[in-house]
């Protein structure tokens, strides 16, 4: 990778494409599921050169699509930005609102067909937003992987989110009682959720559906940890899929939530996964025509003009989130990961509105490129040069070039993507290597 030049990288691609549709239809698959196939494959490809040579403008789409479906939640948890103590000591900036269909529409027709998976949670609650299944069965559309966080405590047509094709569910409930629950989800109804999770169980009977996946999501703290087992018993005669017990953040401000540590990290498996006799989601029943629309197009006709100077290679560790993911909030604002926007000057990290993005993708507007390009400032640091880049109106750099946790693991990785090409892979056409190379970004 690093002796090619990226034109003839993408030509080469090109050519895979051009030369692998009429052996995969060979194989039964129709001309749009093999588009499909392979426009994914191919932006996998050259997101991992472009991330190996450090690229700042990108050709390739991300992968991974975080969106939240509402930026409102009921409840005032203390590590979440919608408590008065977190608003007042990291002062985020977090309008209200929920996400319009049109605006969703919108991103999910110039990402959806590239990428594998998109996560509807970030820091809002999806379900009070009534056109969440509607986001999610479009989704599916574009043959995505599809996940949700919720904490239950709200009224939603259990039966819609069943049928809309939602792959994997996190039931936030940190307790087994009234009590440990409300004090850490506070203003949450503990009843309330109970009474949604066996909605979500009986949809899923009453349909013979296998999915969504139902996971339980336990945040252990000193004052929940007696209640393990309980929750285990519990879960097991709710008839979700799982129960997870993790370590919560550490709330500074609030002394009496103590991080538990006995149980996190353990994985207590209560249902089995349904056999063939259950329904899976039909993704082949309504491929969007995007795939189509798409097929023909070229990776060496979407360079832009004067690429030969652009596309130089450069060394130093970077962040896999600024090739690989794009966020959208309900308003319709980019992020490059699933950090708290702050009001502080300093902390730029709205990478790109819709209100005000107009031609260029929000992919590559200017705070996404400074950030790809400067990312590996803070390794200058300790040497004479090391000077902190301005952005060129003189304004501080964006949070990316100096956040602390530069080198953390997106929320989607290699794992998760090996997965979805093995699930995508319906005719076995791909090796094991194969999978490993196109996957695995760290080699």
């Amino acid at each position: 990778r690093e002796k090619v030049p990226f034109p003839v990288m993408l030509n080469t691609t090109d050519r895979m494409r051009r030369e692998t549709i009429g052996l995969l239809m060979d194989k039964g698959l129709s001309k749009d599921f093999c588009c499909a196939f392979l426009l994914k494959i191919s932006n996998f490809l050259v997101g991992k050169f472009q991330y190996h040579n450090r690229h700042d403008y990108q050709v390739a789409f991300p992968f991974a699509l975080i969106v939240d479906p509402s930026n409102s939640c009921p409840l005032h948890c203390p590590g979440c930005l919608h408590n008065r103590t977190f608003q007042y000591k990291i002062r985020p900036d977090w309008p209200e609102g929920n996400l319009t269909p049109e605006l969703f529409s919108a991103f999910i027709s110039q990402f959806g067909p590239y990428a594998s998976t998109v996560l509807f949670y970030n820091w809002g609650e999806p379900l009070l937003n009534r056109h969440t299944p509607d986001f999610v069965r479009q989704a599916k559309s574009y043959l995505l992987n599809t996940s949700l966080s919720s904490n239950l405590s709200v009224q939603f047509d259990a039966e819609a989110l069943v049928l809309s094709g939602l792959d994997y569910m996190i039931l936030s409930i940190d307790g087994a009682t009234r009590a440990s629950y409300e004090h850490y989800r506070r203003g949450g109804r503990f009843d309330l959720v109970l009474d949604n999770v066996k909605k979500l169980v009986e949809a899923k009977k009453k349909h013979w559906m296998a999915t969504p996946k139902l996971s339980w999501q336990f945040l252990v703290f000193e004052h929940n940890k007696h209640e393990v087992e309980h929750a285990k018993a519990m879960a097991k005669e709710l008839g979700v899929n799982d129960i997870r017990f993790a370590e919560p953040y550490d709330v500074i401000w609030e002394d009496d939530l103590v991080p538990g540590k006995d149980a996190s990290g353990e994985l207590y498996v209560v249902g089995y996964e349904q056999g063939e006799e259950y329904n899976r989601f039909d993704m082949m029943g309504n491929l969007s025509s995007e795939f189509a629309r798409k097929c023909d197009e070229n990776w060496s006709d979407k360079l832009p003009e004067g690429y030969e100077t652009m596309f130089d290679k450069r060394s130093g560790r970077t962040c896999q989130w600024l090739y690989s993911s794009i966020t959208m909030d309900a308003r319709g604002r980019y992020l490059p990961c699933c950090y708290v926007p702050r009001k502080e000057a300093g902390f730029s990290y709205i990478f790109a509105d819709n209100e005000r993005v107009s031609g260029e993708s929000p992919y590559n507007s200017e705070l996404y490129r400074f950030s790809r390009k400067h990312f590996v400032w803070l390794s200058e640091l300790k040497k004479p040069r090391g000077v902190a880049p301005m952005l060129p109106n003189g304004q501080p750099a964006p949070y990316c070039v100096t956040c602390p946790d530069r080198f953390g693991k997106p929320l989607v990785n290699e794992v998760h993507l090996k997965r979805y090409l093995q699930q995508l892979d319906r005719v076995g056409v791909l090796s094991p290597e194969s999978l490993e190379m196109i996957a695995n970004w760290d080699t």
